[in-house]
C-alpha cells in the first residue's frame, strides 16, 4: 500500500513500485487521504490521485478527513492530527485488503530537515538517526536515499505532472522554515 498524496515524492514512489510490480509480484494499492484544508486544490489532488491510479490499473482508496474539525475536538496541531488520520487509514486498510507493507515516500530532504528539526528541539542519539528506512516491520520508505531534485528530474522525464501543494511553500510550518529558510541558508 502506497501512501499516495499526488505530489512529487509520492507520484515517484508509485510509478517506480508499477514499473518493478511485475518483477516482483508486487500488489499494489494507494491510500489517499484528503484533509479538506485547501477547498478547490485539495479536491483536485483527489481527483489526480483517483485517475493516476485508474491510468495504472491500480487499486486506489480514498477518504475525506475534516482535520479542522478534528483539530477543535481534540486541541491538537493539523499536523498531527492529519498524521495521525493517515496512520489509522493506512491501518485499516492494510488489514482490510491484507497489504503487507505500507510505503511512504520520504526522501534525503526530509530526512534532513528532520535532523535539523530535532537537533534545534534537543535530542538525543535516538533522535539523530532521523527517519528510520522501516518501522514496525509494515512501514517502509524505498526512496529514502533519493533527493528531491532527483525525483522531480524523474517525474519531468516521465511526464508524471504530479500536483503541487502550495503550502509547502509557505513558512507556516516549522518543516517548511527549516526547508525554506534554514536549509538553504546551511547550503
Amino acid at each position: 500500500l502506497v501512501a499516495l498524496s499526488g505530489g512529487p515524492d509520492s507520484i515517484f514512489l508509485t510509478n517506480i513500485l508499477i514499473e518493478i510490480s511485475e518483477n516482483y509480484n508486487l500488489k499494489i494499492g494507494a491510500a489517499h487521504i484528503n484533509h479538506m484544508l485547501r477547498g478547490k486544490e485539495a479536491d483536485e489532488d483527489e481527483a489526480y490521485v483517483r485517475s493516476f491510479c485508474e491510468k495504472a490499473g491500480i487499486d486506489c482508496f480514498v477518504k475525506r478527513v475534516d482535520i479542522n474539525r478534528i483539530v477543535k475536538e481534540r486541541g491538537i496541531s493539523s499536523e498531527m492530527a492529519g498524521r495521525e488520520e493517515r496512520y489509522k487509514f493506512f491501518e485499516e486498510l492494510r488489514k482490510e485488503h491484507s497489504y503487507d507493507k505500507i510505503a511512504l515516500a520520504h526522501n534525503l530532504n526530509d530526512q534532513a530537515e528532520t535532523i535539523l528539526m530535532r537537533l534545534m528541539r534537543g535530542t538525543g542519539l535516538e533522535g539523530l538517526v532521523g527517519i528510520k528506512a522501516k518501522r514496525d516491520g509494515i512501514y517502509i520508505r524505498p526512496i529514502l536515499c533519493i533527493e528531491r531534485n532527483e525525483i522531480e528530474e524523474y517525474c519531468l522525464e516521465k511526464k508524471l505532472k504530479p500536483r503541487i501543494d502550495k503550502t509547502n511553500l509557505e513558512n507556516i510550518y516549522s518543516r517548511n522554515k527549516v526547508r525554506l529558510e534554514l536549509i538553504p541558508y546551511i547550503k
